[in-house]
């Protein structure tokens, strides 16, 4: 049983792998040559970025009851090939509108295969491992796509063959997902009563939200001020952040879904510091990637202490919107405090002190931290 849902965490993790660490992640690595040739201003390019994360915002707001009224296995499928097309349409080279409206659906459809693919495995009983090693999957879609996108300079192709090449890797990464379908379960419906109060998460969900402040501003400005190829830290990310589940899914599970929160935000705290970075990059890089989505691990397995089975897919959606805020916050801040304080050494010292501020609240002890 459990190296079946190890299995089925790992099929399933490719859809996450093409919604978000292709479909989503990847724009930054395509951006260069659209900037370069269709003259983006900066603000342009920014606007295409929030788009994205607005869209995110929404289809997490709104997964619960949009998945669970076309089924969860129906609708992370069909937004999983959808999102595929919004990713094969951008390599038309439409007009910034446009590209604009793809860019938010991408995120929409990438939030509920998302918030669908781990409502799923919840239902089909897979512990904090399985769904690591799930999550684990948005740093295959990283990887692939840092290998795979230098191929546009080596042949001498524009960026729409760049997201020709990223929707190719997302029907590919969709076809594997494919596999899970045989062991998903759809999650139970709500009963009368409805899905029951999230008060004892609550403190979980402000927690995640800064995590994900934090976390996005320690990818944002991660390459500011550094000697070594920024490509070689986005590999050593992606890879790191493969191992999530087999690292820290049996920690959640030893030891349950709080106490690994609070280790993992400290390991994450202290490999964003801006001295480490510096000094060991490629450290700072691997010991975050191999954590930073270990934070969702040990959220789905508080979900599953502390929540009946009908709301843990509602908890899911509110706390990937959580998540969602955060990082649309989280850029902002830390840019904000490195233009007041030093350049890249405030930038990353806010998303730092974002994360330390997400470690205090969840060290608080639960008898007074409204059940963390």
């Amino acid at each position: 049983m459990r190296f079946a849902a190890i299995r089925n965490g790992l099929l399933l993790g490719f859809g996450p792998g093409a919604a978000l660490g292709v479909g989503r992640f990847a724009y930054a690595l395509v951006l260069p040559a659209m900037q370069a040739d269709l003259g983006l201003s900066f603000a342009q390019a920014g606007f295409l970025g929030s788009a994205n994360t607005a869209g995110y915002l929404v289809g997490a707001l709104t997964s619960h009851r949009v998945l669970g009224a076309v089924g969860y296995r129906r609708g992370f499928y069909a937004a999983l090939v959808l999102q595929t097309l919004a990713i094969a349409l951008l390599a038309l080279g439409p007009g910034f509108a446009v590209f604009a409206l793809l860019r938010t659906a991408q995120g929409v459809l990438g939030a509920f295969v998302f918030v669908g693919g781990a409502a799923l495995l919840l239902a089909s009983g897979s512990r904090a491992t399985g769904l690591g090693v799930y999550f684990g999957g948005v740093g295959i879609g990283i990887v692939v796509s840092t290998l795979v996108l230098p191929l546009m300079s080596r042949w001498q192709v524009g960026w729409q063959s760049g997201w020709l090449l990223l929707s190719l890797l997302a029907v590919a990464m969709t076809v594997v997902a494919f596999f899970a379908l045989p062991g998903l379960r759809e999650p139970p419906a709500p009963s009368s009563g409805g899905t029951g109060s999230l008060r004892p998460v609550a403190l979980a969900l402000v927690v995640y939200g800064l995590y994900g402040a934090g976390y996005i501003g320690y990818m944002t400005f991660v390459g500011a001020g550094l000697s070594v190829p920024l490509g070689g830290i986005w590999v050593v990310l992606g890879v790191a952040s493969a191992l999530t589940g087999l690292v820290w899914g049996p920690v959640a599970e030893r030891f349950g879904g709080v106490v690994s929160m609070r280790l993992i935000l400290l390991v994450l705290t202290v490999s964003s510091l801006y001295p480490l970075l510096l000094r060991s990059p490629y450290v700072s890089a691997f010991l975050f990637g191999v954590s930073f989505l270990g934070v969702i691990t040990a959220i789905t397995s508080i979900f599953r202490e502390r929540l009946p089975p009908e709301a843990w897919a509602r908890a899911m959606g509110l706390s990937t919107a959580a998540f969602a805020l955060g990082q649309a916050l989280g850029p902002s801040l830390s840019g904000l405090a490195g233009d007041a304080f030093g350049g890249a050494t405030g930038a990353l010292g806010a998303a730092s002190a974002l994360l330390a501020a997400a470690l205090l609240i969840a060290a608080l002890p639960v008898r007074r931290a409204a059940r963390l």
